[in-house]
C-alpha cells in the first residue's frame, strides 16, 4: 500500500528542490578581494581586455588591477541595496554636511582646512565602509524603490535565492569563474545593469553590442549550467526607467563565439606562450 507524504514534508521537499543547485560543487567560497585580484581563473572581464587589446593589454590589466571609479562604487551600492539590502549599511554610508558647511560659513566651506579635518575624521571612523554623497545615496534609494515597484521585478529578485555567488568551471581545459548578481539555480540568472540612457529594449540592444553583454551572459550561463539569463536594466537618472530582457538563443550563440575566441587567445598566449607576450606583434593586412 502506498503511503502519502505529510503535506508539511512535501512542502519542504518542493522548497528544497527549488533551491537545489546541481553545480553547488563548483561554488567558490571566496570574497570580493580574492575574486577581483585572483589570476588563476579567467573571468569575463579578462576576456574583454584580451579581445579589446590583445595579450599585452590583459597582462597590464593583471598588473594594475581594476580601478575603483565613482561609477563603479555607485553601481556596486545599487546592486547591494537591490539584492542584499540587509548588508547595505555595513558596506556604505553617506555624509550630510549641511550643518557643518553652515557652521564654517564662507563661500566655499568645503575647501577649508576645518572641513577637510572634519571629513577625514569621519572617513577614518568608517574605513570599513565606502562613502557615497548624500545625493547619490538618495538616487540609489529612489532607483531601487522604482525597480521593486514592478511586480515582475520583485518576483525575479525574490525568487533568486542565491546572491553574489562565485561559480567556477573548466571550459576547453581553462579554469573559468564568474560572479553572478543573483541566481535561482534551477531556473534563471538575474543580472542588474545601471545605464546612463533610458532603459528601453532598443537602447539595451545597442548596449549589448557596445559592451559585449552577450559574451557575459553566455559565459555565465555555461559556467553555472543555468540557461535562462535575465538582464534587469535601470536608468540611473530620473525617471529611473526599468526594463527586463531575457537572453535569446541567437544572443547566446553570438556570445559563445566571442568568449570561445577569447579563450582560444588566452590558451595561445597565457598558457602556450607566456614568455612571448611582451614581444607579441600583431601583423596582417586590412
Amino acid at each position: 500500500m502506498n503511503q502519502l507524504v505529510p503535506s508539511n514534508e512535501a512542502e519542504d521537499f518542493m522548497k528544497d528542490m527549488k533551491q537545489y543547485d546541481k553545480n553547488s560543487a563548483n561554488i567558490l567560497d571566496k570574497d570580493d578581494h580574492w575574486y577581483y585580484n585572483d589570476k588563476s581563473f579567467v573571468t569575463n572581464s579578462h576576456l574583454g581586455q584580451l579581445l579589446k587589446g590583445g595579450p599585452q593589454t590583459l597582462k597590464a590589466y593583471y598588473i594594475r588591477g581594476q580601478k575603483e571609479t565613482d561609477a563603479f562604487i555607485f553601481g556596486r551600492a545599487a546592486h547591494c541595496l537591490l539584492l542584499e539590502p540587509e548588508a547595505f549599511d555595513g558596506r556604505f554610508y553617506s555624509v550630510d554636511d549641511t550643518e557643518k558647511c553652515e557652521e564654517i560659513g564662507g563661500k566655499v566651506p568645503r575647501a577649508t582646512k576645518i572641513y577637510e579635518e572634519w571629513l577625514a575624521e569621519i572617513e577614518a571612523e568608517n574605513s570599513h565602509r565606502q562613502i557615497l554623497s548624500s545625493n547619490d545615496m538618495q538616487i540609489i534609494q529612489d532607483m531601487i524603490d522604482k525597480a521593486l515597484g514592478y511586480k515582475q521585478v520583485r518576483e525575479l529578485v525574490e525568487s533568486a535565492n542565491k546572491r553574489e555567488i562565485i561559480y567556477a568551471k573548466d571550459i576547453n581545459g581553462i579554469k573559468c569563474k564568474c560572479k553572478v548578481d543573483a541566481i535561482n539555480p534551477s531556473n534563471f540568472i538575474l543580472d542588474y545593469k545601471t545605464s546612463k540612457d533610458p532603459a528601453t529594449l532598443f537602447n539595451f540592444q545597442k548596449a549589448v553590442r557596445n559592451y559585449n553583454y552577450d559574451r557575459q551572459a553566455a559565459f555565465y550561463s555555461d559556467i553555472t549550467g543555468v540557461q535562462s539569463f535575465w538582464f534587469l536594466v535601470q536608468e540611473k537618472t530620473y525617471p529611473y526607467t526599468v526594463c527586463l530582457a531575457e537572453m535569446s538563443s541567437d544572443t547566446k550563440d553570438e556570445g559563445q563565439k566571442k568568449y570561445q575566441l577569447g579563450l582560444e587567445m588566452y590558451q595561445n598566449h597565457f598558457i602556450a606562450n607566456p614568455d612571448k607576450i611582451d614581444s607579441f606583434l600583431e601583423m596582417g593586412s586590412i
